[in-house]
């Protein structure tokens, strides 16, 4: 296992145009560590700055103590899966396991212990004599997997390895990938577009966006203490609802003229002009004598386990409402809504930085050990 390091770390490809500026993280031996963001926002190319695919513009990049700015691939000990799984259509799956084996000049007997160990982990072991062309999706994806295994690297990079897949194959190799990471104890850095992936995967995940560090911490803590309205808006499925806002005293005014009363409600904001942030699990129907609002509802989205409810607020901003179960609403209806201010967010209007973070988030439950016993 192996730290990485990235220290003021900063890519450009001309001296106007920067990619990546200032980005400073620590990632630890052992960890899974997540690079998330949307499109263009620097992740994959960070990763391959890590890899030495892609030069450092400026600062230091450090693989254990060594400073690896101007290392060659073959220097770094690590592994990388790709996008595109880049296998050799003309190889086996054998031979394309151990063709990272061959080109180090392995001996033959290891080399085949090698495989065998790894095709059993992600059951290849009858896939071994087959060629690319003959596999499915989710079985390129493994033997791609196998190849960064048998190298036996002690950092393995994989960039967006599951957006070729089906929703269905995603879920069962976001378990599968987390539970070899465990097993080996390697370092995984995985860079993915996709919030649910980070959030289920990941030890500590990076947020990015425009090539800045947006947040970097544990799941759940960017999901219960979002730094900014970008991270708020970015995690969460579905995100976080936002709406422009004035604060005066204890009262929210909305752009609609709507408004929400904080009586009970820490309001020594200097701010006045801020962004309201509700999760859309904390909008409730309202119960007697505890209306919020009374909304139209725009549309229904009934998905079995659960009821998304979307409705307008502020200057025409929709915002949905997630109950669980299956609710007999349609669109047009006017109902009643209630959103308790202990679940309130408050965002700088102008900078999006957080100001209050909701006072009440999920509790997390635990299982006594009575019953794990």
């Amino acid at each position: 296992m192996k730290r990485v390091e990235l220290i003021n770390i900063g890519k450009s490809y001309d001296q106007k145009t920067n990619v990546i500026e200032n980005i400073n993280v620590s990632i630890e031996p052992g960890e899974f560590f997540v690079l998330v963001g949307p499109s263009g926002c620097g992740k994959s190319t960070m990763l391959r700055m890590i890899a030495g695919l892609e030069s450092v513009t400026s600062g230091d990049l450090l693989i254990g103590d060594t400073k690896a700015n101007h290392l060659q691939p073959s220097q770094r000990h690590l592994s990388m899966v790709f996008q595109n799984y880049a296998l050799y259509p003309h190889l086996t799956v054998e031979q394309n396991i151990m063709f990272g084996l061959y080109t180090k000049k392995i001996q033959k007997p290891e080399q085949k212990k090698r495989c065998v160990e790894a095709a059993e982990m992600l059951g290849l072991q009858t896939l071994l004599k087959r060629k690319p062309r003959e596999l499915s999706g989710g079985q390129r994806q493994r033997v791609a997997l196998a190849r960064a295994i048998v190298t036996q690297a002690p950092i393995c990079l994989m960039d967006e390895p599951l957006s070729n897949l089906d929703a269905k194959l995603r879920a069962k190799m976001r378990s599968e990938i987390r539970q070899i990471q465990r097993k080996l104890g390697i370092t995984m850095i995985y860079v993915t577009h996709d919030q649910t992936e980070a959030m289920t995967m990941a030890d500590r995940m990076m947020i990015l966006n425009g090539g800045h560090i947006q947040q970097v911490g544990k799941p759940l803590d960017i999901y219960n203490k979002p730094a900014n309205t970008f991270v708020a808006s970015f995690i969460g499925a579905p995100p976080m609802n936002l709406a422009d806002a004035r604060l005066k005293g204890q009262l929210l005014t909305f752009e609609d003229q709507r408004t929400l009363s904080l009586n009970s409600f820490d309001t020594n904001l200097s701010k006045q002009e801020v962004t309201v942030g509700v999760r859309p699990e904390n909008i409730q129907l309202a119960q007697e004598n505890e209306t919020s609002f009374i909304v139209e509802v725009e549309n229904v989205e009934v998905l079995g386990t659960e009821t998304l409810i979307t409705f307008a607020i502020g200057n025409n901003q929709q915002w949905l409402a997630k109950w669980n179960g299956q609710w007999n609403i349609n669109v047009g209806d006017r109902v009643p809504i209630y959103i308790d201010q202990k679940d309130l967010f408050l965002f700088d209007k102008h900078d999006g930085h957080c100001l209050h973070a909701a006072s009440t988030v999920s509790s997390e439950h635990v299982i006594s050990k009575e019953v794990l016993a």
